[in-house]
């Protein structure tokens, strides 16, 4: 019977490590969630505070809750992360607009209100709008705390490790089962045979990249730009909006550590206020696809994130060599999204042939263009 016995301290064993897995799945997966509504908060309050200071300076040039104003900050809810609705109101006037087919505004009288204490909802956030003539005037916006799509993908691994965990007892109970049948039927006097059970295969897990983001910058894959940049020209094109492409990088001898990397894209997220608006280029690069600016714009936006970075990472970036920065523009261009970044990567590679420049801007020529163009019909 000591193969008996053997069998059951096995059985003992296996049982005791699937509860840990059990317990483990679900710490662990109430943990991701508390992370994730942590992140989330800290990303709608940055995408918050970016709404509401393109409130206030789209007042100055559309005018405040002109059809354009209305249609510049439903684009950006539209394009939001985090923000499920806005409210923009001054006295007697208001403008209400929500990306969810659920009504998240109610109408109290003449004010609307957002509807609180459903679902994962937050509470409004509120701030005021800086805004001549308008002292009054101020905005609300209100934002999940959780991602419907995270909490599938928490409970499906949740699910996974429990089932993986059953599946391992289920194999044990059964190998258990059949060794105690040979051994009824083998004669005492014949010789103790050792059981050989195959330990149960470890479930497939799958390789996912985090999602939409990399591991290294938590900004968009580099395979990514292509698609994101012909979607984001297609939709401005629509609206007869600008688009600038920039692309930088810094030109070390080697690659530059994670650490590094990560809190330079960080800040490359903090400034610009769109992660998925950003990826990863090479080692030592990122892209980013400002909407809604011309080449003029970019370039003082860029050279501001240069600075921002001189001042807030003087020890990660001081010693180092520049950060160099190549941009081009759409400029009211039907352009592709190959020619784009055909033309940004050709502006930063102009920067190592000019080392005093550390930006160059790639400005087009509407003649060359359109024989460009013609070539390729």
């Amino acid at each position: 019977m000591a193969v008996s016995d053997r069998t059951s301290k096995i059985s003992s064993v296996v049982a005791t490590v699937c509860i840990m897995i059990y317990v483990v799945a679900v710490v662990f997966g109430v943990v991701r969630v508390i992370v994730d509504i942590g992140e989330r908060r800290n990303l709608a309050n940055r995408e918050f505070e970016a709404l509401a200071h393109r409130a206030s300076s789209d007042a100055v040039f559309l005018g405040f809750l002109s059809s354009a104003y209305q249609e510049s900050i439903r684009d950006v809810i539209n394009r939001s992360q985090t923000l499920m609705g806005v409210i923009i109101s001054s006295p007697g006037a208001y403008f209400a607009v929500e990306r969810s087919t659920r009504s998240n505004i109610i109408r109290t009288g003449d004010s609307p209100r957002f509807r609180t204490g459903t679902g994962f909802q937050s509470q409004p956030l509120f701030l005021p709008l800086s805004i001549e003539g308008h002292p009054q005037a101020r905005i609300e916006a209100i934002y999940n705390n959780i991602s419907n799509a995270f909490l599938v993908i928490v409970l499906r691994d949740t699910l996974l490790a429990v089932l993986a965990a059953l599946a391992i007892s289920f194999i044990t109970l059964i190998i258990e089962l059949t060794q105690k049948n040979k051994i009824t039927a083998q004669e005492r006097a014949g010789s103790e045979t050792r059981a050989r059970p195959k330990p149960p295969a470890a479930p497939d897990e799958n390789d996912d990249p985090h999602g939409l983001f990399t591991q290294r910058g938590n900004i968009g894959w580099e395979s990514y730009t292509h698609d994101r940049l012909a979607s984001e020209l297609h939709r401005c094109a629509s609206f007869e909006q600008d688009l600038t492409f920039i692309v930088m990088e810094f030109h070390c001898d080697e690659r530059i550590n994670d650490s590094l990397y990560y809190q330079f894209a960080d800040e490359a997220v903090t400034f610009f206020t769109m992660r998925d608006l950003i990826f990863e280029r090479g080692e030592n690069g990122i892209s980013i696809i400002i909407p809604s600016a011309n080449l003029e714009q970019g370039m003082t936006k860029s050279e501001e994130f240069r600075n921002r970075l001189a001042a807030k990472l003087p020890e990660s970036f001081a010693g180092r060599d520049k950060l160099y920065m190549g941009l081009s523009s759409r400029s009211g261009r039907l352009i592709e999204a190959e020619r784009l970044i055909m033309e940004a990567s050709t502006a930063l590679e102009k920067t190592q042939q000019e080392p005093v420049s550390h930006m160059v801007a790639f400005k087009s020529d509407p003649e060359k263009y359109r024989k460009f163009i013609r070539r390729r019909l």
